[in-house]
């Protein structure tokens, strides 16, 4: 008689636990599944590696906390699921968001919008688009003639600093995770580099992710 009770009940337990399991893993697949898509579309778009690229992505992966909540509306402690939840969900997007890096077409924008030294001559523009970041980023260099390369560094870099960017030092600068390398030489990345007028020098401006620069 005790057998015949306690069975089913035993039966029972274990029907609910297993549930419960297929619950958790539904959880995660939902996860997956949703960072998946979200890490694709900024690597796609070309908009990750940005500060506003990090807020998107957080709040694309809070998302996934609807799905989540129909999972495990039934839980006992659900607000504690739900918060652990959450927590995963944000750290997860604040990762995808610097996933990767800027496209080619804004790190042009970026470029273009830099300043230009007083009587610089542009020499030739060179471009190389890795929007996944697997070895280097996009990257845009533009190669400029000018008097004194040390003084139009210089004037370079003031404006920037008018505007916003941060001296990382070396000719280097910071902002919005885009960087800017001012150089007296040809970019490695420019092939061939064409040599400047005489008596003029050269100076390239190289924009690219922060940290890449």
């Amino acid at each position: 008689m005790v057998a015949m009770v306690t069975e089913p009940a035993d039966v029972e337990r274990r029907a609910t636990a297993g549930r419960w399991v297929l619950r958790g893993v539904g959880v995660l697949a939902v996860m997956t599944v949703w960072a998946f898509l979200v890490g694709a579309t900024l690597l796609l778009t070309g908009s990750g590696g940005t500060a506003v690229s990090t807020v998107v992505a957080v709040t694309a992966m809070m998302v996934a906390l609807v799905p989540t909540w129909f999972l495990l509306r039934a839980a006992p402690s659900r607000g504690w699921f739900m918060a652990l939840a959450a927590t995963v969900l944000v750290a997860v997007g604040f990762n995808l968001g610097g996933l990767g890096g800027p496209s080619l077409a804004r790190m042009t924008s970026v470029g273009a919008s830099l300043p230009v030294a007083t009587g610089a001559q542009l020499l030739t523009v060179s471009s190389v688009e890795n929007t996944l970041c697997l070895q280097e980023c996009s990257q845009v260099s533009y190669l400029y003639a000018v008097h004194d390369s040390g003084t139009a560094r210089a004037d370079v870099g003031t404006e920037l600093l008018a505007r916003g960017w941060e001296a990382l030092g070396d000719g280097a600068y910071c902002r919005d995770r885009f960087g800017v390398r001012l150089t007296d030489t040809a970019d490695p990345a420019i092939d061939d580099p064409p040599a400047p007028p005489p008596g003029m020098e050269l100076l390239s401006v190289a924009t690219s992710r922060c940290g890449e620069s």
